[in-house]
């Protein structure tokens, strides 16, 4: 299954599982750094390819982002992914998303309900 890219994601690595991105002046919010709500895209997009990359599928049934620095546009971003439980019908997974300087940005915590 192909998931789609939005932003030029591109997979660093499998193990850990990491993704990153350069976010261009197109996502940026009217402070002039990237929109949170991007940050939150590229944090539930990582779940999406953790989960389809381990053979399942599902979908966020809940999501929760803690911003700590704004995000600078043409810096790139890296987003790696932690499986905190995976089970029968539902996982829980939490996100790092730091810079280029390795400076957490953000981290988010979601639940996927699995499709069977």
């Amino acid at each position: 299954m192909e998931v789609p890219n939005i932003l030029d994601i591109k997979q660093e690595s499998t193990e850990p599982f990491v993704i990153s991105f350069m976010p261009s002046e197109r996502y940026a919010n009217v402070n002039g750094y990237v929109h949170g709500g991007i940050l939150f895209f590229v944090c539930d997009d990582i779940i999406g390819r953790y989960v389809t990359a381990m053979g399942r599928t599902g979908a966020a049934a809940d999501g929760n982002i803690h911003y700590y620095r704004p995000a600078e546009v043409n810096k790139r971003l890296f987003a790696n992914i932690n499986e905190r439980k995976s089970g029968k019908r539902l996982g829980t997974y939490f996100v790092e998303l730091k810079n280029e300087d390795d400076t957490l940005i953000a981290d988010a915590l979601f639940t996927v309900v699995f499709n069977s």
